[in-house]
């Protein structure tokens, strides 16, 4: 009686288990959803839909891109960690939710090594210094000399207090002793149009999003970041090259799933996406954006990763003294 009774038992776990919506075996069976805790026009915006869209094509189920900007991008990111976890929603992360929120906020919502799965580490990007053309700024050491002397009055723009932009800002004026007022926006779209209106001077921003204007000549870059000039803005020297090679500073975007994940699934969404990640056109499509795919080995290496960036930023953000919003 006792063996037909665990018999039983286990026929039961086994059938639960296949009829599971997550169960890896059907997986996926329903349209994936990636959260994009930005507004849309964004470089982690064209991150998400750029992966989605050839994941999509390979597995040929919907990969639907949705868009939950506000509060630092915490918003987006505690909607993924309080998911089920079933691998259909996932979160597109980079080093502003991932890591400098971690390191800025004491009480978020979400514990990104806890709450999270990562997945993969997609791509890195450098920054690029770029200003309205009316500023009589035509170069790195011009902008310095500026700054300098007229404390306080340049406003530059971010995606929000915390956020690696505004890292990457605080981490230049320390190197160069300037000093400049941060204006935080909830995305890096908006803060573009701010900049091109005038309502700001100066971004440190990724090289994707004011791509377009700088080519037009509607904003003018002064430098970037990186040991290489980009292909793309090949008369754009790097900080280096601009008198100023302290100061290093890039970004990263990767996915992440909610915590609980089973880990077939997510092996399956790290092959999925290693695939589209390593496909020439995508390839191609960001390095037109100024975006080097660049993955991490695995699930776990990612992990790893990010616990190192939210160290490396706690320091910056307790040496800058930079406090949160609130």
């Amino acid at each position: 009686m006792v063996k037909i009774i665990a018999r039983c038992f286990v026929f039961l776990a086994v059938i639960s288990l296949a009829s599971a919506p997550g169960y890896a075996q059907d997986y996926p069976s329903q349209p994936i959803r990636i959260i994009v805790p930005y507004t849309a026009g964004g470089s982690s915006d064209f991150v998400a839909r750029t992966v989605g869209f050839k994941m999509q094509e390979n597995i040929g189920r919907p990969v639907v891109v949705e868009n939950r900007p506000g509060g630092n991008a915490v918003i987006g990111t505690e909607l993924v960690a309080k998911a089920k976890p079933d691998g259909y929603t996932l979160l597109l992360g980079g080093s502003s939710v991932l890591s400098a929120n971690p390191a800025l906020y004491k009480n978020l919502p979400y514990d990104s090594l806890r709450d999270f799965i990562p997945i993969v580490k997609a791509v890195d990007s450098p920054i690029v210094a770029v200003i309205n053309p009316k500023l009589p700024i035509h170069s790195i050491k011009e902008l310095v000399a500026y700054a300098k002397a007229n404390p306080g009055k340049l406003n530059y723009g971010s995606a929000g207090v915390g956020n690696t932009l505004h890292l990457a800002a605080e981490t230049f004026c320390m190197v160069t002793g300037t000093k400049m007022t941060h204006i935080p926006y909830k995305g890096a779209s908006q803060a573009l149009t701010d900049l091109l209106g005038g309502s700001i001077q100066i971004m440190f921003d990724l090289p994707q999003t004011p791509m377009s204007n700088i080519q037009a000549g509607r904003l003018r870059a002064l430098a970037i970041t990186g040991t290489r000039r980009l292909p793309v803005l090949p008369d754009v020297p790097t900080m280096a090259e601009a008198g100023v090679p302290e100061f290093s500073f890039s970004t990263w975007i990767g996915f992440v799933a909610p915590a609980n994940t089973p880990p077939a699934i997510v092996d399956r969404l790290n092959k999925e996406m290693m695939k589209a990640l390593n496909d020439p056109a995508v390839r191609k499509s960001f390095a037109e954006k100024a975006m080097v795919v660049n993955p991490t080995e695995s699930p776990e290496a990612f992990k790893k990763f990010i616990g190192d960036e939210i160290e490396r930023l706690r320091k910056l953000v307790q040496t800058a003294d930079i406090k949160p919003e609130g």
